[in-house]
Formats: C-alpha cells, sequence, structure tokens
C-alpha cells in the first residue's frame, strides 16, 4: 500500500510475508548519505559513480559484477554503517495477517542479500532517480 510519504518493498525468499515501508528522507539527511557514499566508495563525484554503473548497465554485466566492480577498494566499514544508518528510516510490516501495522525494523530482520538490494535501489530510486 504505498502513500505520497511511504513506499512498500516487499520481502522474497526468506523475507516472503514481510513489507518493508520506505520513507521520503529529508534532502539535508540524503545529502548527507551520498556525502558519505562517494568518500567511503572512494570515487571522485557521485555522477561519476553513477557513470560507471550505467557503463556496466550498458555492458549487460551481471549485478553482482558491477556492485562488486563499484565496491572495489572501498572502507567496508564505512558501507556497512552507512547502510545500517540509511536502513534505520526503514519501518516493517512483519506479518501479512496485520499489513497496516508498522514498527521500527529491530536488528536482522532482512535475511535476503536479494530483499536488502531492492530496498536500497528503491530508496536510491525515490531520492536521486526522480522515482516515486
Amino acid at each position: 500500500m504505498n502513500t505520497p510519504d511511504l513506499i512498500d518493498v516487499y520481502g522474497v525468499g526468506r523475507d516472503s510475508g514481510k513489507t518493508y515501508r520506505l520513507p521520503r528522507i529529508d534532502a539535508l539527511t540524503a545529502a548527507g548519505y551520498v556525502l558519505r557514499l562517494v568518500s567511503a566508495l572512494r570515487v571522485d563525484s557521485y555522477e561519476g559513480l553513477l557513470a560507471e554503473i550505467q557503463t556496466s548497465v550498458e555492458a549487460k554485466e551481471a549485478p553482482i559484477d558491477t556492485i562488486m566492480h563499484v565496491l572495489q577498494g572501498s572502507d567496508p566499514q564505512a558501507i556497512h554503517a552507512l547502510i545500517k544508518d540509511v536502513l534505520g528510516h526503514v519501518l516493517i510490516s512483519p506479518d501479512p495477517k496485520f499489513p497496516n501495522v508498522n514498527r521500527a525494523m529491530q536488528g536482522n530482520e532482512i535475511e535476503e542479500i536479494k530483499t536488502l538490494g531492492l530496498i536500497l535501489m528503491t530508496l536510491s530510486q525515490i531520492h536521486f532517480g526522480g522515482e516515486g
């Protein structure tokens, strides 16, 4: 149930039945995340990062190869901390029987890397891709 303020992402695999509710993050916080991302990835600019990803997409590389290429030489601790901070904004509706019961995520409530990827890509599209 998407609303103007929340976008739903549905879990896959072991996360099936869970709904992750993604909020719109204010511009100042989002800008801080971009600065931290560029620094952690050790790239020259956000535009350069997007160009690198676009080149990989056009070359029809496997998504995991693109991710691994982008992460090459990055600061893993900084990336991990950034992902944890971003996920702090996400709500979860863990029980499909009660889809309107949302709460903050606790601990490791994302079990599949694919679900994590869907959440992070959707957040990126909401805030930087003109989607949503």
